[in-house]
């Protein structure tokens, strides 16, 4: 006997955050208890660096914070030039403020993994039904990727987190032009967390705004009483975009100032030549690396975001073939008003997700190394890609996000994985291959 039609109508995207965003902080409180009273500490060595060092900073006068050493971990000295402060200002707050200072970098990333998942959602709430929406906040919690970085202490999720609340603030400036500020914000997070790597913000912001196209007169809050004002393109927000550059030159200014004034060294000299050593760019055949590392990345989105990865493939591919790959979801009635503008945002949606997966995963194939976590924005854009295709093409996957429609059950989730973690300290396999 086939189920009633299931109506995603209980809201578009004006759902309000704020019962998600109170669960979530309540799943971060108590996450970032228990590592605090299990006295948690990572068996990966980067975690162990980050945590170590932000503890260190505890000790220090704020005015020292920007000139982090190596300290001894791994088995090195001297002045830690890797990437800019920004990682460890948070932990090192919170440590002053009396949380345990060697768990402080591990709950602090907690914090940056709760913003993201509650930030996917909220983005994603702009293009699909409140429902489909909300169902990425469990989805993404358990993709492989996820596993592997389930408790860290390093920089992957506050480089996602950064990302998306440009992301967030570029849709909202979109018809609230304050909300530049949020851009803005965002963009210099990542900077000063992950220094160049913070071209992904404009980058990921271009993508979205030509996805979503103009500013409708619905969504500029013209009533029909009102009548129906023209479309217009959203220029606050591609002027947040052109400002991220310019804000970029002013903080990177200051950070050297400020670093030369303590240090008497310059800090951008020294991590121009460890992210670009001489003779990296032209070392063996360019060609051949980029295309290894484009393939070596592709096996990376397809595992890491597995499986919602292959329904991802398979809605890009029959886009590319001129497809209609978002069709409405056998059973399900949507009942939201403007059911044809409806649609176009889900494709709007799924247009941003795939070429923006596309285009990190180009990106960083031309560069001279490679890591898992260097795309790792990439792995949950395909994976809500997918997961959001799955939902509208098969009528079992819609209705499995029916029954688990309950805004407490992603953070819920997050906390019973977290304890998973703790109580199998790392015997769970981390879903890592082809290293090399």
């Amino acid at each position: 006997m086939s189920e009633g039609p299931i109506s995603l109508s209980s809201s578009w995207s004006r759902a309000r955050p704020l019962p998600l965003i109170v669960w979530w902080l309540l799943a971060w409180a108590t996450t970032a208890a228990l590592l605090a009273g299990t006295h948690y500490g990572s068996g990966d060595p980067d975690s162990k660096l980050y945590a170590g060092i932000s503890a260190r900073l505890v000790e220090l006068p704020v005015t020292k914070w920007i000139a982090p050493e190596w300290w001894g971990f791994w088995g090195l000295t001297g002045p830690y030039h890797e990437h800019p402060v920004g990682m460890f200002v948070v932990p090192a707050v919170l440590g002053r403020l009396g949380y345990p200072a060697e768990q402080a970098a591990y709950a602090t990333n907690a914090l940056y993994q709760a913003a993201s998942f509650l930030l996917i959602v909220l983005i994603a709430r702009a293009v699909v039904p409140r429902r489909e929406a909300d169902a990425l906040g469990w989805l993404v919690q358990l993709l492989p990727i996820a596993f592997v970085f389930r408790i860290r202490a390093n920089q992957e999720y506050a480089v996602l987190a950064g990302v998306l609340f440009a992301l967030y603030a570029c849709e909202r400036t979109r018809t609230r032009p304050s909300w530049i500020a949020g851009m803005l914000a965002g963009f210099l997070a990542v900077l000063l967390v992950k220094g160049v790597f913070a071209f992904m913000v404009p980058l990921t912001c271009v993508l979205w705004l030509l996805a979503r196209g103009k500013v409708s007169d619905v969504e500029q809050g013209s009533g029909v009483e009102q009548g129906c004002s023209p479309a217009r393109w959203p220029l606050a927000a591609w002027l947040g975009i052109l400002l991220m550059p310019v804000a970029g030159a002013i903080v990177t200014w200051a950070y050297e100032f400020t670093y030369v004034h303590v240090t008497g060294r310059s800090f951008l000299e020294i991590y121009r030549a460890r992210q670009v050593p001489d003779g990296a760019l032209t070392s063996g055949s360019p060609a051949t690396r980029t295309v290894y590392t484009l393939i070596w990345y592709t096996g990376r989105v397809l595992w890491f975001s597995f499986p919602w990865s292959i329904f991802a493939a398979a809605a890009t591919y029959g886009a590319l073939r001129g497809k209609d790959v978002w069709p409405r979801l056998p059973g399900v009635r949507l009942q939201a008003p403007g059911s044809g503008p409806d649609h176009d945002r889900s494709r709007q949606g799924a247009w941003f997700a795939a070429v923006s997966t596309i285009a990190l995963v180009a990106a960083f194939s031309l560069a001279h190394r490679k890591a898992d976590r260097y795309i790792f924005p990439a792995y949950f854009s395909a994976a809500a890609l997918g997961g959001v295709f799955a939902f509208r093409r098969f009528s079992r996957f819609g209705h499995i996000v029916a029954k688990l429609d309950r805004p407490w059950l992603p953070p819920v989730l997050h906390v019973g994985l977290v304890v998973l973690r703790l109580a199998t300290r790392g015997a769970l396999p981390e879903f890592t291959f082809w290293r090399s």
